[in-house]
């Protein structure tokens, strides 16, 4: 098995994504394509050191790949009925799966190439349909395990390691390699078509899709200190600039990698140099990163485009109109106020609801936040055990000059907070 530096070195992850689409989309097995491709890049490695790489790599792989997974659609089908020649197999190859849904004959089918027609690296693998939206969908069909699905999509389209993945999602290696055997094996056994048929349901699921990257990122933004961890950018940012390219008409797809572009743009400046906790209002825009943050402003441009603002559409407006204040010094609160109204209507959330509170409090005063965060508990039990709501409420009855239930409230901000250098920060409050 090549090592993930070989791999980097001769597949990007555009390519890798495209090559297990593609032949995923045969017949469903995900694990089975990536051990076709594995075969391909373990040859590759061999074949390349000692001749040099062909002028076109991933055709070759995708080649390769391609027939090492026919081998295996061979033996089954030997195994499975009366024998078949070529031209048949060829008809038929990864159509196993009882379920397989029938491929538009418009379009290109993969799985049709002539193993021995011309070399190689003479495919052009931009030739074929890009199946990576279905391929995607795929990873968040409904019959999937909701905390799988992530995974297997950082899996099957990126290629990542169950190790790899463990590290970015801080989860222990042995629980991500059994979701995602688990996962594999369901998507197999359901027969998932990937073929244009599917559309409307690969719409549909695109809200799930959504979702799962954007809870890749919330789980890394959690847990990440200085900045990202090693991958994360090219994790979840890549997965969202590759939803929005694969679906260019979707407000909420550019609206998803908007917030994501913005998000992670903030993450030098998270941090002090000697590691203290830095929060939004006093972060300095110079330490943003200007390349990110210019795509996650294009994508916000692309979803009023679209004409649909949806629920990650109104989070990065909401981000980028605090980021504009934090550079100019003046902060439209009235317009955060009214993004709030509009969220709290698309996708109601009791982080929303506390950060609703807090814009209120600098639109109508502390007693009025206040207000909100009190009418809130009293709906919301769970907002006894939300730490931001305890900061939030500390900073309230701080400016409000009531010292000892400040005193008291962020005793228990303190208590709910798991992270150190911002204990460190709010401990420094007092």
């Amino acid at each position: 098995m090549t090592d993930s530096a070989d791999r980097a070195m001769i597949l990007s992850q555009d390519g890798w994504g495209r090559i297990i689409a593609l032949i995923a989309s045969a017949d469903g097995d995900i694990a089975g394509a990536e051990d076709a491709l594995a075969t391909a890049l373990e040859r590759a490695v061999t074949a390349w050191r000692a001749q040099g790489p062909p002028g076109n790599p991933e055709g070759w792989l995708y080649r390769v790949a391609l027939n090492a997974r026919r081998d295996v659609w061979k033996s089954a089908a030997t195994r499975t009925a009366a024998a078949l020649d070529d031209e048949v197999l060829d008809q038929s190859a990864g159509r196993l799966g009882a379920h397989r849904s029938s491929i538009d004959p418009a379009r290109t089918d993969p799985t049709q190439i002539d193993p021995t027609s011309s070399d190689p690296a003479d495919l052009d693998l931009d030739a074929l349909p890009d199946q990576r939206l279905e391929l995607l969908a795929a990873c968040a069909h409904p019959d999937i395990d909701a905390a799988a699905r992530p995974l297997l999509m950082l899996s099957a389209v990126m290629g990542l390691s169950a190790k790899q993945i463990a590290a970015a999602m801080a989860l222990p290696a042995a629980t991500v390699s059994a979701r995602l055997t688990r996962a594999k094996k369901r998507v197999a056994a359901l027969g998932i078509g990937f073929g244009e048929p599917d559309r409307l349901d690969l719409e549909a699921r695109l809200p799930d899709v959504q979702e799962a990257i954007y809870g890749a990122f919330a789980i890394e933004w959690t847990h990440a200190a200085t900045e990202p961890r090693e991958g994360m950018i090219g994790e979840a940012v890549y997965l969202s600039r590759l939803l929005a390219e694969l679906c260019p008409g979707d407000g909420e797809a550019h609206g998803l990698a908007a917030l994501i572009h913005l998000s992670a743009a903030r993450f030098p400046a998270r941090r002090s140099g000697d590691g203290r906790f830095v929060p939004l209002t006093d972060q300095d825009p110079d330490r943003w990163d200007g390349t990110l943050t210019e795509v996650g402003e294009r994508h916000l441009v692309e979803v009023h485009r679209c004409g649909h603002v949806g629920r990650f559409g109104l989070e990065a407006a909401i981000q980028l109109l605090h980021m504009a204040g934090i550079r100019t010094g003046s902060t439209d609160w009235p317009m955060l106020l009214r993004l709030h109204d509009d969220l709290a209507q698309v996708a109601p959330s009791l982080g929303g609801s506390v950060s609703r509170a807090a814009i209120l409090a600098e639109v109508d005063g502390p007693a009025a936040g206040l207000a909100a965060l009190d009418e809130l508990s009293r709906s919301q039990a769970r907002l006894s055990a939300f730490q931001p709501a305890w900061v939030l409420r500390t900073h309230l009855l701080d400016r409000l000059g009531r010292d000892a239930e400040a005193a008291s409230a962020r005793q228990r901000a303190l208590e709910l907070t798991t992270d150190p250098a911002e204990r460190d920060y709010l401990t420094g409050l007092t």
